[in-house]
């Protein structure tokens, strides 16, 4: 049975942003940029994240979310950037630029908190600060954007209580960040539905082992994917994100059973 297009995203962000963090030991150059990503997997979704190397980008400027070809469908544009970005910008001015891309670009549909659980950024952003953070996305433009966000398996490890701020989400987007995890995602995707009000949950796919530097095993990339098509299949998960344009040119054989993979589900 064939998966929708609409059900596949890719998170693209600024190249060489990962690489610019040498913790992650990333092989290669990555010179892809978000639109590149789309045309590569021959998905029509993105999600565009903030980044550490980003800190003057304003969005609605951002050369990289501008669709010459006409590639994309739908945009979730992060109102939280990537944890390295730390906790003293204003995502106020942040929530300005989305509503400004918002009454030009009709297919932005969300914005989404990255690396949520991270450092102090449950303290500052309270349960109270997400529901009208929340709010003003539902009312304060033309039109309503859904609010999403990144949760990772490790905040069932550290055993974290996660959901008084989870359900202020509208979705959440769940990542398995260390790779010898991923025999459990079964399991975290039960835990990550029960997140929010109506647990919707897209899941994360790495094409690298983040939480350990290092690639994932073909087979585990092969296992982790069955378990995604079963679970969209099956109503369980509304669709996928692929990470990311930002390691998709650096020679991964992952990336490239992770291309065949879209498009066997997708005929």
């Amino acid at each position: 049975m064939g998966i929708s297009l609409d059900k596949i995203w890719l998170l693209g962000e600024t190249p060489g942003s990962h690489h610019a963090n040498p913790n992650y030991k990333l092989p290669g150059v990555n010179k892809m940029t978000p639109m590149e990503g789309l045309e590569f997997y021959g998905v029509r979704n993105l999600c565009r994240m903030k980044m550490g190397v980003d800190k003057d980008l304003n969005y609605e400027f951002d050369p990289l979310i501008v669709d010459e070809k006409g590639v994309m469908d739908k945009l979730s544009l992060s109102l939280l950037g990537a944890g390295g970005r730390g906790d003293g910008y204003s995502d106020a001015s942040t929530m300005d630029e989305i509503f400004a891309v918002a009454r030009k670009e009709k297919r932005l549909v969300s914005a989404i908190n990255d690396d949520f659980f991270c450092g102090n950024r449950p303290k500052i952003y309270t349960p109270d600060v997400l529901a009208r953070q929340r709010e003003e996305l539902h009312t304060g433009g033309d039109r309503p954007l859904e609010f999403w966000s990144v949760i990772y398996e490790r905040s069932i490890i550290k055993n974290e209580d996660v959901y008084a701020h989870a359900k202020e989400y509208d979705l959440t987007t769940y990542w398995v960040w260390y790779g010898e995890n991923i025999k459990n995602m079964v399991a975290y995707i039960d835990w990550a539905r029960n997140l929010t009000k109506e647990g919707r949950v897209i899941l994360g796919l790495y094409m690298w082992d983040y939480g350990n530097h290092c690639p994932i095993d073909d087979d585990v990339m092969k296992f982790q994917l069955d378990i995604a098509y079963e679970k969209m299949l099956g109503g369980q998960i509304e669709g996928v994100m692929l990470h990311s344009s930002n390691n998709s040119d650096i020679g991964l054989s992952t990336t490239v059973i992770t291309k065949q993979w879209v498009e066997d589900i997708t005929k």
